[in-house]
């Protein structure tokens, strides 16, 4: 018989499951959950339950009906290829509830050794057919949101705030479907410029396989409900350990679930910068009106073409009015790029980074804030109501 978790508070149940498997003719093997099902953060537990892909998942006897058919329901919603028995009684309110949780089947825990045997092979058959159409029908989806990084050539660029400030009006624009990943793994800032408290990060991926959306899901972090990020390890050794293979696995799944997926990338071209670039729907390429800058970005340009690495790019130039003996025009010729947005000089960016608060929110009316809402417009549709006369300003509409 294919293997089965057991999710159950009896010991009896169990004992009498591992002398069904130990007389069934196929092979195959048991395993009792040891977490807690009454733990409040469900997806977690439905993390855990399926983090070895079992085939089947028994819940009960012993688990409150509400709380079985809460899990079978996530089950059923992100690993579908799971089939979930309820052990409980087969009551016809508890079959219709059963059946709009996604379960697969109700037996009674006391059922004859006969109907247990034949409910769980059913289950296992189920399974193997539904994992058969998932590697038909679901592994080839192309439709998915769009990945746009964030790159500049040294620190210091204005890169995490445009990110974050990117992200942040985004979100206000399409509430709940926005996700912003921070892949600065040794020295990651979205969780301070944003006034984040993680409890987990991307590092919590290295030690979970082939992770899946549920799982990834519980490693993001919401931010006012409308914004989720992916944050970076807060130490840089767990840093280190992140793969390229993570990085795109997490990418290629939340792309799949969020319209758009804002990305931080450390400064320069590291091998997760580059893995993240070909995952990339459209790139941010930001520098500053320093000589360092204006020639770090020229060399960004020149390796991205000469890795043949092609997705559409912005050019965006930070702190555009500075006065340092540079024109736009010096900047453009040394980068070889049309210059796409201007962000001007403005001490209150640097404040809001430190407070935690970004740009767009903490001075929505400086010019500042207006450059980046510019920049958001290349990406979303502006709201019909949005234009003031007063200075140009946006009143953006509440959506949700």
């Amino acid at each position: 018989m294919s293997r089965i978790v057991l999710a159950t508070e009896s010991s009896g149940f169990e004992q009498r499951m591992r002398r069904l498997l130990g007389t069934a003719s196929q092979n195959g093997g048991l395993d009792r959950f040891s977490g807690d099902l009454r733990r409040e953060d469900i997806e977690r537990v439905v993390v855990d339950l399926t983090k070895d892909n079992p085939e089947v998942i028994a819940i009960g006897p012993g688990v409150a009906a509400e709380r079985a058919l809460d899990v079978a329901s996530l089950i059923d919603r992100d690993r579908p290829e799971i089939s979930v028995v309820v052990v409980a009684d087969p009551s016809p309110d508890m079959w219709e509830r059963a059946l709009r949780a996604g379960v697969r089947d109700v037996v009674a825990p006391d059922a004859p050794e006969k109907e247990l045997r034949a409910v769980f092979e059913r289950a296992a058959q189920t399974a193997s057919r539904r994992r058969s159409n998932l590697v038909e029908d679901v592994e080839p989806i192309t439709a998915h949101g769009k990945v746009l990084t964030v790159l500049a050539p040294k620190g210091g660029s204005g890169k995490t705030a445009l990110a974050v400030n990117l992200a942040v009006g985004l979100a206000e624009r399409a509430p709940g479907r926005v996700a912003i990943v921070d892949l600065d793994l040794l020295f990651g800032d979205v969780t301070n410029a944003m006034l984040l408290r993680p409890e987990h990060s991307i590092g919590d991926a290295v030690d979970a396989g082939r992770f899946d959306l549920t799982m990834l899901k519980v490693f993001l972090t919401p931010r006012r409900g409308t914004l989720f990020a992916l944050c970076a390890p807060d130490s840089p050794a767990v840093g280190e350990e992140v793969t390229e293979a993570t990085v795109v696995r997490a990418l290629d799944l939340l792309r799949r679930e969020f319209d758009y997926v804002v990305v931080d990338t450390a400064a320069g071209l590291t091998e997760i910068t580059l893995a993240t670039i070909e995952m990339s729907d459209e790139l941010l390429l930001i520098c500053d009106m320093s000589v360092s800058g204006v020639r770090g970005m020229r060399k960004v340009v020149d390796a991205l073409d000469n890795l043949e690495l092609n997705a559409p790019r912005r050019f965006i130039v930070n702190r555009a009015d500075s006065k340092v003996g540079l024109t736009l025009t010096d900047v453009e010729a040394t980068v070889g790029m049309r210059v796409d947005a201007r962000i001007p000089s403005s001490r209150m960016v640097p404040r809001s980074m430190n407070e935690g608060v970004p740009i767009l929110e903490a001075s929505p009316r400086a010019p500042v804030s207006r450059s980046i809402w510019d920049i958001v417009d290349l990406y979303a549709d502006r709201p019909n109501d949005e234009t003031q006369a007063a200075g140009g300003f946006r009143r953006r509409r509440r959506q949700g």
